[in-house]
């Protein structure tokens, strides 16, 4: 999607900006009611100069406030592969805005990649608003099996005594990142777990990716190596290590140059996708045969036969999906689910002999607790089941050309 396409898409979401803004403070933890913590006043510039290490003692030093990060553009130069920056628990970065004439852009140089340009680890009552963060055209270490190119890192790790609860990321615009997600929430295994005791909310931002996002794996890697701007992963190994009470809540997705917009793993409870706009997924990556993995939504049971928890309690609901590749909505083993009011548009794999393709496609899905009021139009599949225990009402559905309404076995 060029960039005039991606504007057009993502001011959907622009008046939702403004008119929740006053909303969306109202989430800040209290912590952040502190003074505010200005970034110029500790070395950042926005002169095309490297921000590198005074956003690094901006973070040291006004760990547990409002950190402000004027309108303006702050070149961020990493030499090589980095791992990036550590927000500290009760921190919050807010930029003046995301879109338009004053807004506050964070810029990776192709010098380099950052593991993730923000990590939030092992922290809480965290907040990154109102910032646009533009990923790098340096390599992502993909094809060397590295894990380089995310912007946002939520993780909790083994051996904490606390969770990561009470995460926002709201108002912002990501850019051309090429790892292999975008915005990860990550609960390792053995982990205290994401989630328990306050929400991460993933809510009014815009992922945007373009023509020119490069070095990463997304067009080469096949369907072994997905591509996702919002990943939710807990552990395959065990049942400790759970991602718990995440909102991916009216974002829009331009995803024509990735795989997927929302990917939710094993090890993940009470999920909310509801509201976002995803457009065109995976549809400018280069042409291939076979399987191509390209799911807008995508709720998979990645633990296989390991002790990992089945992807549970997942609500799918009222988003708009328009022109994915393989699926709009693929789930693969899991539980009560909740796929209701959504509208799918174009949907075109029609390499159905192995895994199911359809606007929503159900592989062995293990109860799906309420299926109905669903806009399916032109795509080659309206619903297609293989094996699912599926609770349906009434959708509606025009197949387009040559396609059928339902395909269920």
């Amino acid at each position: 999607m060029e960039a005039s396409s991606a504007v057009r898409f993502a001011s959907g979401v622009a008046l939702r900006l403004v008119v929740g803004g006053l909303a969306l403070m109202a989430l800040v933890p209290r912590v952040h009611a502190q003074s505010t913590c200005e970034a110029s006043e500790h070395g950042m510039r926005a002169d095309g100069s490297d921000n590198l290490a005074a956003l690094t003692k901006v973070l040291s030093e006004c760990a547990g406030r409002t950190i402000h990060i004027a309108a303006g553009t702050y070149t961020l130069s990493p030499h090589g592969f980095a791992a990036g920056m550590t927000v500290p628990a009760g921190t919050s970065i807010v930029g003046d805005g995301s879109q338009g004439a004053r807004r506050t852009v964070l810029q990776v140089a192709p010098t380099g990649n950052f593991q993730a340009v923000f990590w939030i680890r092992n922290v809480s009552n965290v907040a990154i608003r109102g910032i646009r963060i533009d990923g790098t055209t340096h390599e992502s270490g993909c094809a060397r099996h590295l894990d380089y190119g995310h912007a946002i890192y939520i993780q909790s790790d083994k051996g904490q005594q606390s969770g990561v609860d009470g995460v926002e990321l709201s108002g912002n615009f990501l850019h051309n990142f090429n790892g292999q997600s975008w915005v990860t929430v990550n609960a390792t295994d053995g982990s205290p777990g994401i989630g328990y005791n306050g929400p991460i909310n993933i809510r009014n931002n815009v992922f945007d990716s373009q023509a020119d996002l490069v070095g990463g794996c997304a067009a080469t890697g096949g369907i072994g190596y997905p591509v996702a701007m919002v990943w939710l992963h807990g552990s395959d190994l065990s049942p400790q290590g759970v991602v718990k009470n995440v909102n991916v809540v009216s974002n829009a997705f331009n995803a024509a140059y990735v795989k997927g917009a929302i990917a939710v793993w094993s090890g993940t409870d009470t999920i909310a996708i509801e509201r976002n706009r995803i457009g065109e997924t995976g549809l400018h990556l280069p042409p291939s045969s076979g399987e191509l993995g390209r799911y807008a939504i995508s709720v998979y049971n990645s633990a296989h036969e390991q002790p990992g928890l089945h992807p549970n309690n997942v609500r799918i609901v009222d988003n708009v999906i328009t022109d994915p590749v393989s699926c709009g909505v693929y789930v693969a083993v899991g539980r009560g689910l909740t796929i209701v009011g959504n509208r799918i548009t174009g949907q075109r794999d029609r390499f159905d002999g192995t895994l199911p393709k359809g606007a929503i496609s159900l592989n062995h899905a293990d109860s799906v607790s309420d299926l109905r009021d669903n806009e399916l139009a032109n795509n080659y599949i309206g619903i297609a089941s293989v094996g699912s225990q599926i609770n349906m009402g009434s959708n509606r559905i025009t197949p387009g050309p040559g396609g059928v309404a339902q395909k269920i076995r």
